[in-house]
């Protein structure tokens, strides 16, 4: 009864999504992603994340790194040059208002860019290249994704199915919060830069 019902559920799965062939050897299945047509493109994208090339996928790990991390690694060395800075001159109150500026970012901060780079690598419409991840187009498609209306949808759909952390809030909950996080991390960079002038 299992192996009947085994077969079932893959022929099932066969017929429900499209397969596609990412070379003589490796069939994938996808699936269009609800209400996400941009320009009158239809994203797609793998019903099983971890069906993503490999070439696309180590770009998806450093995103998905930049993302935990909450800010980008020229940022990260910014801070550290800073604080080395603020060490050598024997700055005490300006390494504990870097180093709050550092935890707050890294806790409390979620960097937009990573979001939406991530983005670029879990949905390709059907003129994309899955094999590679090619720079240029996927900022040429960034683009079209921060013209969508509705940023808070979207970026609770990645973070449930693209990045597995479902139960955020309400779409409009996780628009606001990445707003504010865009806010506070312009407001680090920008402390950063003047006191290194």
């Amino acid at each position: 009864m299992k192996k009947i019902l085994r077969r079932f559920g893959e022929w099932l799965l066969q017929v429900t999504y499209e397969p596609i062939r990412l070379d003589s050897v490796n069939k994938k299945l996808i699936r269009p992603v609800e209400n996400l047509v941009v320009n009158g493109r239809q994203y797609y994208e793998f019903v099983n994340p971890a069906d993503m090339p490999d070439s696309r996928f180590v770009h998806y790990l450093n995103f998905v790194r930049e993302l935990n991390a909450g800010l980008d690694r020229e940022t990260q060395n910014k801070y550290i040059d800073e604080l080395m800075k603020a060490n050598d001159k024997g700055e005490r109150s300006r390494i504990g208002s870097l180093l709050y500026m550092l935890r707050d970012t890294i806790n409390n901060c979620t960097p937009l860019e990573a979001m939406y780079n991530i983005a670029s690598l879990m949905y390709f419409d059907e003129e994309e290249d899955l094999k590679t991840w090619d720079h240029d187009y996927n900022t040429a498609k960034i683009e079209q994704f921060k013209k969508i209306k509705d940023q808070g949808f979207f970026f609770a759909r990645l973070f449930e199915r693209g990045l597995n952390r479902p139960g955020l809030g309400s779409p409009e909950d996780i628009a606001a919060y990445l707003k504010q996080s865009a806010v506070k991390l312009q407001a680090y960079r920008q402390l950063l830069s003047e006191k290194s002038d």
